[in-house]
C-alpha cells in the first residue's frame, strides 16, 4: 500500500510539472474555390467583384509573367483578419492576376493563423506580417510586398503595386 501511495504521489508531482504547449500549426494551401466557399473568407467574393483592375496594369502583369515563365507569386493571409490588407488588397491582387490570365500553378495562396505558423518556403523567405506577398524566380525572391507595400496601398492601386512587383 505504501508503495502504491508513493507511486501515486510521484505521478501527481510529475504531472504537475508538465506544461501544455500549443500544437504547431501549419499554413494551409488555398484554392480560389476555397476562397469562395469557406466561411472564413465570406468577404472574398464581394471584394473581388467590386474591384476593376486597370487594363494597363493587367497588361503589365501579363507581359512580365510571360517574359519569365519560372516566376511565381506566393501570398500569405489570415482568413479572419479584418485588416484592409487581407480583405481589400488581397482580393484585388487575385483579381488582377486572374484578369492577366496567370495560371493557378504560378500562384500560391496560403492561409496562416499567425506569422509563426510553419510554411513550406521558410528556407526561402520569412513571413513577418500578414498579409505578405512574395514574387520568386528560380528560387530567388525578386520582390517582397511588406510594410512598404501596405503603406503605398490606397484602396484602389493593388493592380499597379503587383504589376511593379512582378516587373522586377
Amino acid at each position: 500500500m505504501r508503495i502504491l501511495l508513493t507511486c501515486l504521489a510521484l505521478a501527481v508531482v510529475v504531472s504537475s510539472c508538465v506544461t501544455s504547449v500549443d500544437p504547431a500549426t501549419e499554413a494551409q494551401l488555398l484554392t480560389v474555390e476555397d476562397l469562395t466557399q469557406t466561411p472564413g473568407f465570406a468577404w472574398f467574393p464581394i471584394e473581388t467583384a467590386q474591384y476593376s483592375p486597370n487594363p494597363v496594369h493587367v497588361d503589365r502583369v501579363r507581359a512580365a509573367m510571360a517574359a519569365t515563365p519560372s516566376k511565381k507569386i506566393y501570398m500569405f493571409i489570415r482568413p479572419t483578419c479584418s485588416c484592409r490588407g487581407t480583405q481589400r488588397m488581397f482580393p484585388q491582387i487575385v483579381k488582377t492576376l486572374s484578369a492577366a490570365g496567370i495560371p493557378a500553378e504560378r500562384i500560391e495562396m496560403w492561409s496562416m493563423r499567425t506569422t509563426t505558423d510553419s510554411q513550406p518556403y521558410s528556407s526561402l523567405f520569412t513571413v513577418g506580417q500578414l498579409p505578405a506577398f512574395f514574387v520568386v524566380n528560380n528560387g530567388v525572391v525578386t520582390a517582397s510586398l511588406g510594410d512598404d507595400f501596405n503603406s503605398q496601398y490606397n484602396e484602389k492601386n493593388a493592380d499597379s503595386l503587383i504589376a511593379n512587383a512582378v516587373s522586377l
